[in-house]
């Protein structure tokens, strides 16, 4: 581990920059509730949450986009804030709270979206008498602790949970790409196991149901934030149902605890040198008790947000080691990545790394940082698949996006 006054200056910097928005949230208004707000009955008020609003968010088309409108029923509180993922600019909250339909227990907010987007979204309420809970955080984390714990739409079936675990609830327009292998349906099953890792480490073992020829090695997928992907997402019955469709060919999957919050910011630091961990500890020891490829072209490194940060300095600091990156989202506020490719960073083979770079049209302080690296990295040689999708900082399309990313990497 790198020790010494540059890891303890960089180590001071935790959060990502609040940057305002570029443009305004594409905040509208929706017909069906400018019709109610004129008559608001008693009778008009009850149909509505019959019919109408019996499933949430409400759908309505206007030309290529459509107009989504989420709805929250109270009739006792004073406040309720909005939470969607990367449309809720968090400084400006009071852009994001709910209006309402006078005299009813009708809170509700209208964005226009293109039809191909996905976000998790949580409705934090306040009541009289009650302190406004997003607000009076001069520290980020705590704000986002206070935001990320808001509740699920009663209304909407579709969920995920977040890095904290929390259950949010999930928009899917039509046109969102598909995630077909969440739910467990595959006839065979493999093995996830937790074992003591290097350092004593938790890890997981994920084990293919395919069973492996003596003398066969097969591919290894080193997975970080393991505790996330066993349990508030379920990586495990993504590459059941991957492998049983033959979207994929049977593969190993370590998956690394990170420890805690505050570990994780220490470790994922660029400054730290995780990278190391993963290509002198992880990788010889799990090789030397399963049957794992011995070829770098069949070990990838997937990472989210700070995660991702440290797969793409695994994959590009070891090519020897490592040659495929599956990046979602990369905390590239936190380091310069252009110098990633750079002679005097230790790349001196781009050439023989394959990456898998994705981030949220939505993700305003990422989405352009990822262009410029993208660049970079084709031209020092490197294979990349850059994609752009219609979301954020978001589980909700990172547990399908990764499954996108897997195909690509290891079919094509």
């Amino acid at each position: 581990m790198p020790a010494g006054t540059h890891f303890s200056r960089l180590a001071s910097v935790k959060t990502p920059p609040k940057t305002r928005r570029p443009g305004p949230a594409p905040i509208t208004t929706s017909p069906m509730i400018e019709a109610l707000g004129r008559h608001p009955s008693t009778t008009a008020v009850e149909k509505f949450w019959r019919t109408s609003a019996r499933s949430l968010p409400m759908l309505e088309h206007s030309g290529s986009d459509i107009i989504v409108t989420f709805c929250w029923r109270d009739a006792d509180a004073d406040d309720v804030l909005l939470f969607v993922n990367r449309i809720c600019d968090e400084t400006q909250l009071d852009d994001s709270l709910m209006r309402r339909v006078p005299g009813t227990d009708i809170w509700h907010l209208s964005y226009r979206m293109r039809s191909d987007w996905r976000a998790s979204y949580a409705f934090i309420p306040r009541y009289r008498g009650e302190p406004v809970p997003w607000s009076g955080h001069s520290d980020h984390a705590r704000l986002r602790a206070a935001l990320d714990r808001g509740r699920r739409d009663p209304r909407n079936p579709e969920s995920c949970r977040n890095r904290l675990g929390a259950a949010q609830s999930v928009v899917s327009l039509p046109d969102a790409p598909p995630q077909p292998w969440l739910n467990q349906r595959a006839d065979r099953r493999g093995r996830l196991s937790v074992v003591s890792g290097p350092g004593e480490r938790r890890t997981w073992i994920y084990e293919p149901a395919s069973s492996v020829p003596a003398g066969h090695r097969i591919p290894v997928l080193i997975v970080l934030d393991g505790e996330v992907w066993t349990s508030s997402q379920s990586l495990a019955t993504t590459l059941d149902n991957m492998i049983d469709d033959g979207a994929i060919g049977p593969a190993y999957a370590v998956l690394v605890d990170s420890g805690g919050l505050q570990n994780r910011w220490q470790e994922f630091h660029p400054a730290y040198g995780f990278e190391r961990y993963i290509t002198r500890q992880l990788l010889p020891w799990a090789r030397a008790r399963y049957p794992i490829s011995p070829d770098p072209a069949d070990v990838t490194v997937i990472g989210q947000s700070l995660g991702a940060l440290t797969a793409l300095r695994t994959g590009l600091l070891h090519p020897d080691e490592v040659g495929n990156v599956l990046a979602q989202s990369a905390s590239l506020w936190l380091d310069d990545l252009g110098s990633l490719t750079e002679p005097t960073f230790g790349v001196t083979n781009a050439a023989r790394s394959r990456i898998y770079l994705e981030c949220g049209r939505q993700e305003w302080v990422l989405a352009e940082p990822h262009q410029h690296l993208a660049r970079r990295l084709r031209a020092s040689g490197a294979d990349v698949a850059h994609i752009e999708f219609n979301g954020g900082h978001d589980y909700a399309c990172w547990r399908g996006g990764i499954a996108d990313g897997l195909r690509w990497l290891l079919c094509s």
